[in-house]
């Protein structure tokens, strides 16, 4: 799984991703400047506000899969994105966050889906981490 790339959230790092580190290659993102110098990432995973720079990335670059974990609210329309599918990930406590990725996905054509992660809430740990693995998982066969 190390070829799937991982954007943490803001202000985040590697260091804040041990345990997933294990399984995705967690990038490690300049918040002061930060740019994306990928290669045509096949899935791309992102966490909150690393979503913003990943979707900003997926405006210009072809993308394979995108899995947008708690999609931070500030998006208004995913239409332009260059993404194959696109998967969110919210933890079923993140009312707000959940709203906001209802809304925003109406604004897609491609292919998507909503995954909501019983119990969890804007932390990817226990069943967050085990579900977004077994996502990651599939999507690699």
């Amino acid at each position: 799984m190390q070829k799937v790339k991982f954007i943490p959230g803001f202000p985040e790092g590697p260091s804040n991703y041990k345990t997933l580190s294990k399984h995705l290659n967690v990038l490690k993102i300049d918040w002061n400047k930060p740019k994306l110098n990928l290669k045509k990432p096949e899935i791309l995973v992102t966490f909150s506000f690393g979503g913003i720079l990943a979707l900003e990335y997926a405006l210009r670059n072809k993308v394979g899969t995108l899995v947008l974990c708690s999609l931070t609210p500030a998006i208004e329309d995913l239409g332009k994105v260059k993404a194959a599918k696109i998967i969110f990930m919210v933890g079923e406590k993140e009312k707000w966050c959940l709203k906001n990725i209802r809304r925003v996905s109406k604004t897609l054509k491609h292919d998507k889906s909503i995954i909501v992660v019983p119990g969890a809430n804007h932390k990817i740990v226990g069943n967050y981490r085990k579900k977004l693995l077994e996502v990651v998982d599939n999507l690699i066969g």
